[in-house]
């Protein structure tokens, strides 16, 4: 009986250690499988998207905060100034404080590199891609863009974004004509470009001869023929080149040259507040070239982005971009911190014009008599 009673205690505590290992396996089970669902097997932003369309707008903000406080921050590539990102990630943090914004900061060739090699070695680190549009083509070829319909597209104008959602103007610059105004009286200004063609301007005009998206702006909006006829008759000016407006900006501040032609009015005028003595002329056709916005297909953080695209393009963020950065905002009513630059464009560039650009900046510089 004693060594019935031993087995049988024996088989009980076996049986007791079983229950504790099943339990222990069963309880970490659960917890791998909730660190895989939220690390593996994450949402992708399309997935995001597709939740959100029956949420009114309340219920779609308070989706997207809970889903970015868990993932905690945001990737944004740019070429937004390091100092200018601070500025406007701060406004943003202001309302979303649980988000750590990282942002790398390149001229467009290097957003694009970046973008387009980490995608290509299947390392997927952005949300939010900030660049010019006519170059944000290459993103859309490569397949790396989540379309996105972002609420009240209505107060934009039209052609500074996508119909689909595929990008959309974050803010644009406006091309401008500057001038010394120690050397150019305010009457004396040209207000066309027909007027470039005057005697008096002969060896004084500057330009910046990659801005090739001029001649596909004269061309939409007088025809081809109009348009060589009319730069080939400019050519005949002595005309002078710089490469870049901010050294176009730098020459005609000094007062080597009284005029430059196809500048980013919004960037000279922010050099203006700072005492040089600058004026600028906006001639028709007006031409914008926004800084596209394009939503990262692979975001790792799909909710922080969809939060922070609704952000800055709200009233709100455009506001923000358009006072305390002087940026152009193609969203109606928004006031301009530079007043020279509050029109509707005539002419946005955009990823379609892109894989035509080349094309023109030769043709451009051919018939400018670029050497």
């Amino acid at each position: 009986m004693k060594h019935l009673f031993n087995s049988a205690e024996s088989r009980e505590r076996q049986d007791a250690t079983v229950r504790k290992a099943i339990k222990t396996i069963f309880i970490y089970a659960v917890f791998v499988s909730m660190f895989i669902s939220d690390v593996v097997y994450a949402e992708t932003l399309s997935e995001v998207t597709a939740k959100i369309g029956s949420l009114n707008a309340q219920e779609k903000r308070d989706f997207f905060v809970k889903g970015a406080q868990k993932e905690g921050e945001l990737v944004y590539y740019g070429t937004l100034l390091v100092n200018e990102f601070t500025t406007l990630g701060k406004a943003f943090n202001a309302r979303y404080p649980f988000l750590n914004l990282k942002h790398y900061y390149a001229p467009r060739e290097g957003i694009l590199s970046r973008s387009l090699t980490e995608a290509k070695a299947g390392s997927y680190a952005v949300d939010a891609i900030q660049v010019d549009s006519s170059y944000g083509y290459q993103l859309l070829n490569e397949n790396l863009v989540q379309p996105y319909q972002v609420p009240g597209r209505d107060r934009f104008y039209d052609g500074t974004y996508d119909p689909n959602g595929f990008w959309h103007s974050m803010y644009y610059l406006t091309t401008a004509l500057i001038y010394n105004t120690s050397l150019v009286k305010p009457e004396s200004v040209p207000q066309s470009y027909e007027a470039l063609l005057s005697p008096a301007w002969k060896g004084k005009l500057l330009f910046d001869p990659e801005a090739g998206y001029i001649l596909a702006a004269m061309e939409q909006a007088w025809g081809r023929e109009k348009a060589v006829d009319y730069l080939t008759k400019l050519s005949k000016q002595e005309l002078s080149f710089r490469r870049g407006g901010a050294l176009t900006t730098q020459v005609v501040s000094s007062g080597e040259y009284p005029v430059g032609i196809a500048i980013n009015g919004e960037t000279s005028a922010a050099i203006r507040e700072k005492g040089a003595p600058l004026g600028f002329k906006v001639l028709p056709p007006k031409i914008v070239k926004p800084e596209g916005l394009f939503l990262a297909k692979y975001s790792p953080h799909p909710h922080a982005t969809l939060l922070f695209a609704e952000w800055v393009l709200s009233e709100e963020g455009q506001t923000f971009l358009a006072t305390n950065l002087g940026k152009g905002i193609a969203m109606k009513g928004v006031r301009s911190k530079y007043q020279e630059f509050q029109l509707q464009p005539d002419y946005v560039v955009t990823p379609k014009l892109g894989p035509k650009l080349n094309t023109y900046i030769q043709d451009f510089a051919k018939i400018l008599g670029v050497r």
